[in-house]
């Protein structure tokens, strides 16, 4: 769900961990899961690079015991998580590198008046970002409007009615709207609606009762009455208040589907007329809704119908009191990272000190690019690949991709457990991939956005808005498939099943992932392993119920389906009983990430193999292709987690954590135990090894 603070967050950390994101999955989940941003002034970039090196192993754990610590102990003792931070790993630092990148860029769209379209729309949203005098002296007036909109309140026709409008401006509460090519006909873009409406991270957050999780909700209570305070309510008032709000999340949390039971493509799809829409969701008006947004819609998708009648119910069930409250404290939580000290300061203290155990506040320069990377990035990415992208990476990658889809061939002609029915369909699935390198063909046209050098709030509306109405203009047209849902500057990449195509940015195509002159081993183990990662995502649990079209269709036979799961439960398995720092991994919530960690390993190493024959390559530091490809998978993933961050990781991400990612699909491989002398008994040997693609 896209509301004001989603953006604003999505544009944090490049690639969101917000609900928009886990809500609209016509996109896999990323390769990877980046914590919430707090790079340190001084980071240690400079040990980005292309070669393994033995200072970062421990070689008093052996490598057929703890693969991931064998390989990375010396660089997570060497490199603690800096305080400004949450994590600390490969992509942050690739990240941090990116951002000096972009400050060059942005400070000179800032400072220089130029023609350019593009960097006038960066200049204008960067300078309104970084002038802090102007916000301090504004503190809360940017919400003066919308708290008195708020207040004039008087009925439940007039809550339903603001949230219509705040959704026509893009700032969708309590649920929100977005559109994507309609599951049962690819070709065609269709409206979905999600849920939403929590101030904590997850359904769990409230509905658990341990003494920790109670602990954790009092704080979020005793952070929205301090925040209320802020705003200039009573400090008696706030408390009651605070209290009202928690109890009225705790209704639509206890209406909201688990994360896990939001994995499965037919929760979020249940095509609905209006009439029907309206009788789901009673006292709200979807008619009006799409109207207001200037969209002609006959029906769309209206999922999870438990939390869409709680809410309707609760339009007239709930107080007018209880909903200005509520409405409020939405109001004040997406704006106050981008209002005055005090605000923001309370936001960080619980959002990103208690949640994610951030020590300190990350210079204001990094956040503030990285909210102008998120928000505008086209205009910024067409500037960023125009000075950092070298052909010679995209030419190489492409040959890359072509190997790994050959070597994903050949598992799949070779399946013993999978019929040739089944087969066939695999086999034209694979065929149709699209991949996409380094930034779109067709930039997105920002034309008749307007932003303000000295408002940033304003700015932030006015992208919200712009945003929401090129969305619903796509609602009954044809699916654009030369849209990109990244920016090329983003470190990432990822797989979408409703046009099945694989997305890499310009920025992940660099060291420690690929490097044009590096060893074919490293970039194998790398990008190539990444790369068969997004192709798996395409045959994982979820993606493998959507076809060659993009089309939400069982093309599997019902003994190839449960031969299948078979093997999937055992990934499961693997995983739920995999504890880190005490805690255990949700092998379920993780099943999509972890099947596609395990066959992209499985057809990366394959295509390495047919690569060197090809070109063979000696041996480098003592070290063999094969130990240095399963090496090259290990520092990828090295990352030091906060212990806050990482239980969040684990309550919510659809990612297992490094630990996991290194060793689970590791354990399962024999190239792996032959590579490094493993024996049947060592750790990293499964007694009962997974074999899915």
């Amino acid at each position: 769900m896209k509301t004001l603070r989603m953006a604003a967050l999505a544009a944090a950390i490049a690639i969101s961990l917000a609900a928009c994101q886990q809500e609209t999955t016509q996109v896999s989940e990323p390769i990877a899961q980046v914590a919430e941003p707090t790079p340190a002034a001084a980071s240690p970039v400079s040990q980005v690079r292309s070669s393994i090196d033995v200072k970062n192993f421990d070689t008093s754990v052996a490598a057929c015991s703890n693969f991931f610590a064998y390989a990375n102990g010396g660089w997570l003792k060497a490199n603690p998580v800096p305080a400004d931070r949450t994590s600390w790993g490969s992509f942050d630092i690739l990240a941090e590198r990116g951002l000096d990148h972009l400050r060059v860029i942005v400070e000179q769209a800032r400072d220089t008046a130029s023609p350019d379209a593009n960097q006038k729309l960066v200049g204008a949203l960067y300078k309104s970002a970084m002038d802090e005098a102007q916000i301090e002296a504004a503190g809360i007036k940017p919400l003066a409007s919308d708290l008195a909109e708020i207040a004039a309140i008087r009925q439940a026709a007039d809550v339903a009615q603001y949230l219509i409008e705040q959704q026509a401006k893009g700032n969708g509460i309590v649920f929100g709207v977005y559109t994507a090519p309609d599951f049962n006909n690819s070709d065609l873009v269709i409206a979905y609606a999600s849920t939403g409406g929590l101030g904590l991270p997850d359904r769990d957050y409230y509905l658990k009762t341990d003494a920790e999780s109670l602990a954790l909700k009092q704080k979020y209570q005793d952070h929205i009455q301090n925040m209320l305070v802020l705003a200039g309510e009573a400090p008696e008032q706030a408390a009651l208040a605070a209290a009202d709000i928690v109890r009225f999340e705790t209704k639509l949390a206890e209406a909201t589907l688990t994360r896990v039971e939001r994995r499965d493509p037919a929760a979020r799809y249940r095509m609905r007329s209006i009439a029907e829409a309206n009788a789901d969701t009673p006292n709200f008006d979807w008619g009006k809704l799409f109207a207001q947004s200037g969209a002609t819609v006959e029906q769309f998708s209206l999922p999870t119908p438990k939390f869409f009648q709680t809410v309707g119910t609760m339009l007239k069930s709930e107080s007018v009191a209880s909903w200005q409250s509520y409405l409020r404290w939405n109001a004040l939580r997406d704006a106050s990272a981008f209002l005055s000290k005090p605000f923001f300061d309370e936001n960080f203290a619980f959002y990103s000190k208690t949640l994610r155990g951030a020590q300190e506040q990350r210079p204001r320069w990094k956040r503030m690019i990285e909210l102008t990377s998120g928000l505008l990035g086209q205009p910024l990415g067409q500037l960023y690949v125009a000075q950092h992208f070298p052909a010679e990476a995209k030419a190489q990658a492409l040959a890359l991709i072509d190997d790994l889809r050959v070597a994903l061939k050949a598992r799949l002609e070779s399946l013993a457990w999978m019929s040739d029915t089944t087969k066939q369909e695999a086999l034209t699935k694979l065929s149709t991939f699209r991949p996409k390198i380094g930034y779109p063909d067709v930039w997105r046209d920002y034309a008749g956005l307007a932003l303000k050098p000295d408002d940033l709030l304003g700015n932030l509306r006015a992208i919200a808005a712009f945003d929401q109405r090129y969305s619903f203009s796509k609602i009954g047209k044809p699916t654009d498939r030369n849209e990109w849902s990244m920016s090329p500057q983003t470190v990432n990449a990822y797989y979408s099943s409703q046009v099945n195509e694989i997305v890499f940015p310009a920025a992940i195509l660099q060291p420690p992932f690929f490097d044009p002159k590096a060893d074919k081993a490293l970039n194998y183990g790398g990008i190539g392993a990444v790369i068969g990662h997004e192709l798996l995502h395409g045959f994982d649990d979820q993606g493998s119920k959507f076809d060659a079209k993009g089309l939400q269709r069982n093309w599997w036979t019902a003994d190839d389906r449960k031969r299948f799961e078979e093997r999937t439960a055992k990934l499961d398995k693997q995983a739920s009983s995999t504890l880190v720092e005490g805690m255990a991994i949700n092998g379920k919530l993780s099943m999509g990430e972890n099947i596609a960690d395990l066959g992209g390993i499985t057809i990366a190493f394959d295509a390495l193999n047919v690569a060197l024959q090809r070109e063979p390559q000696a041996d480098i530091d003592g070290l063999t292709q094969s130990q240095r490809f399963f090496l090259s998978w290990a520092q990828i993933w090295r990352r030091n987690m906060r212990s806050e961050s990482l239980k969040v990781m684990i309550n919510t991400g659809p990612h297992a954590p490094s630990l996991f990612r290194v060793n689970g699909p590791l354990a399962n491989k024999d190239a792996f135990a032959q590579a490094f002398g493993c024996k049947p008994n060592d750790p990293m040997m499964n007694a009962d090894r997974v074999e899915i693609w």
